[in-house]
């Protein structure tokens, strides 16, 4: 039910908005469909001044005003009806809890179809190793998220521990795969056999099966 200019003051507005946000993190910024600002980057101002619902994002990339005349909640998301400083024609925006516009059942797919590629793919590269335990199983106690698999590859007595991406991600959890490998491999190395020595970690960004060619695997 959307909360209208009528019946919501511009300290509802405003309230809404960052109760929203409070509660989605995550939150993406769209207009028209596209993403504006991700939220786990991009930083906001919502707040009633001068008899307004003033709303500000902004970040590295580019900076939004706008005046906020209604609300409307859709699904999981909140709609924004906006103005533009000076203007009288209303705009829309939308937030949406993520900035992955897959369905939830459509996102786990390409995952599972990604951790079969990623295993076929170390096969093929690290001949005599052994890839060990592929997940993407969500681990919150070691910040360990569904989107990232992790596994090793063994060869004998020596280990690495690997990390993979899919580049159908967005940007914001492909440049965080390097922290989470991180985590990844002192995990490993604590849990490990005694008689087993992790040398290191490989980091692997591939590009999901059917995705416009983003980047190359690293040989």
């Amino acid at each position: 039910m959307g909360l209208g200019a009528t019946t919501a003051s511009p300290a509802q507005l405003a309230q809404t908005i960052e109760s929203y946000l409070a509660d989605h993190p995550a939150a993406a910024l769209l207009e028209d469909g596209r993403i504006l600002f991700d939220m786990r980057t991009a930083h906001y101002s919502v707040a009633e001044s001068h008899g307004r619902c003033l709303l500000q994002f902004w970040s590295d990339e580019r900076n939004l005003v706008r005046t906020v005349v209604d609300v409307q909640q859709r699904a999981q998301c909140l709609r924004l009806i906006t103005r533009r400083l000076g203007a009288t024609k209303p705009q829309s925006l939308e937030l949406a809890p993520t900035s992955d516009r897959r369905t939830p059942t459509a996102r786990d797919t390409a995952r599972r179809n990604y951790q079969r590629l990623l295993e076929r793919v170390l096969a093929r590269h690290f001949l005599g190793s052994k890839v060990d335990g592929l997940r993407t199983a969500m681990d919150l106690e070691h910040s360990f998220g569904p989107a990232y698999v992790r596994g090793r590859l063994l060869k004998g007595t020596a280990a690495d521990a690997v990390i993979g991406v899919s580049d159908a991600e967005s940007a914001s959890i492909i440049d965080g795969v390097l922290t989470l490998g991180v985590l990844w491999l002192d995990y490993c190395r604590h849990h490990a056999d005694a008689r087993r020595h992790f040398g290191g970690l490989k980091v692997i960004v591939l590009q999901a099966p059917g995705a416009p060619r983003r980047s190359a695997w690293p040989g």
